[in-house]
């Protein structure tokens, strides 16, 4: 898997690995919540899922997006399962949906059309504020939580 450095991606992937040679996998980079009255509002069609049905992450936040009804509220891009070494593509496949928000080739261009100078892995799930074009969240376990209370 590749990496953007500086909005710019390199196939290469940049070695995670702790001083004792073990995988460390870095920060989420995008990390703010839906609340009620917040900076984001939980508001029906404002937000939508960017997921890869191959990464179980991803995968259980269409099952909890599922769980609590919220298919009609956040609509879903779907990447093509496969990855190459240009990561995440929305390449025409089984079960892929576009990406209607930015027209992306690629998982990488939604996230530098976010932040143009974005460093960092491009991951899945990505939960995208549509309105203002930024990603609220790439952290799967705060999205699951957010979808669990943000629009009871």
């Amino acid at each position: 898997m590749g990496v953007m450095i500086d909005g710019k991606w390199h196939r290469q992937s940049i070695a995670e690995l702790s001083d004792g040679g073990s995988f460390k996998r870095s920060e989420t980079s995008f990390r703010d919540w839906i609340t009620p009255d917040g900076e984001f509002p939980a508001q029906a069609g404002r937000y939508r899922l960017y997921v890869s049905l191959a990464c179980p992450w991803a995968h259980r936040t269409l099952i909890m997006r599922a769980l609590k009804g919220l298919q009609d509220k956040i609509p879903v891009s779907v990447v093509n399962w496969y990855m190459g070494e240009d990561g995440w593509s929305f390449e025409p496949g089984e079960g892929v949906v576009a990406d209607p928000v930015f027209g992306a080739p690629y998982l990488r261009d939604v996230y530098a059309g976010v932040k143009p100078d974005y460093t960092g892995r491009v991951t899945v799930p990505v939960l995208l504020d549509t309105e203002t074009r930024q990603i609220v969240s790439n952290e799967s376990a705060e999205i699951i939580r957010m979808f669990n209370t943000a629009f009871d």
